[in-house]
């Protein structure tokens, strides 16, 4: 068998065991319903089900991205006049470093 079968048991079981709780719960089954031990039955069969016929697995392996063109700005880069640049597949974003302590200057816009 392939896929998952403890996966399955256990999924199934527990689902069938909380399913008429809560029906119980609500009052729309009596405690003594058949239901009771019915359902958790049912959910390990169709738990075995579903872990037979899922794709659980890898599949086809897909290509991985290329980083090709594309240059990283290094920790040294950074110019002394307060602005850092960095450049990704050849524009340059330039951007001012202002201290946060410093109020925020009314020509900024």
């Amino acid at each position: 068998m392939k896929g998952h079968a403890l996966r399955g048991i256990f999924g199934g079981f527990f689902t069938g065991l909380f399913l008429p709780i809560t029906l119980w719960i609500y009052g729309a089954i009596p405690f003594a319903s058949d239901l009771m031990w019915i359902l958790p039955l049912v959910g390990i069969v169709i738990g075995l089900i579903l872990a037979a016929w899922a794709p659980f697995g890898r599949g086809k392996k897909e290509e991985t991205a290329s980083t090709e063109g594309v240059s990283y700005a290094s920790a040294g880069d950074a110019e002394s006049s307060g602005t850092s640049g960095t450049t990704l597949e050849q524009d340059t974003i330039d951007i001012e470093l202002k201290p946060a302590d410093e109020p925020p200057d009314p020509s900024d816009g």
